[in-house]
């Protein structure tokens, strides 16, 4: 009598695992092997701790860490995107020549009369 009613519980312990898809790559580590879960792979989830999951995969049992679902269920905090730094000033003749060139050429094209521009304004 006592098997028949752990059989049935069993059963049913069976009964309430829950599918999952994983977001990202995932170790599963069992007893004695490891297993590596591709993103998208549907695995049942037994149980959840604070940092790990136990899973259920091709009638395997182990863990597998939180983060491999948690992305699904809240989206990832944006970073923020790093701004150009200033332009360093040039250390070498080479490079102070260079900037000097540029600087010179940005003053010309500020400077210059462009013809057709003028033409094309008055109508």
């Amino acid at each position: 009598m006592k098997r028949l009613a752990f059989l049935f519980l069993l059963g049913a312990a069976v009964g309430l695992a829950e599918e999952v898809t994983l977001t990202k790559p995932a170790v599963l580590r069992t007893e004695r092997s490891i297993v590596s879960l591709k993103a998208g792979t549907v695995v049942e989830l037994l149980s959840r701790d604070e940092k790990t999951l136990t899973i259920r995969y091709n009638k395997q049992t182990g863990t597998i860490p939180l983060a491999s679902i948690a992305a699904a269920e809240s989206p990832p905090p944006e970073k923020a995107k790093p701004s150009e730094p200033p332009p360093r000033k040039a250390e070498t003749t080479y490079g102070k020549a260079v900037e000097k060139a540029r600087d010179n050429a940005a003053k010309h094209d500020k400077n210059a009369v462009k013809p057709t521009d003028e033409i094309m304004s008055d109508k």
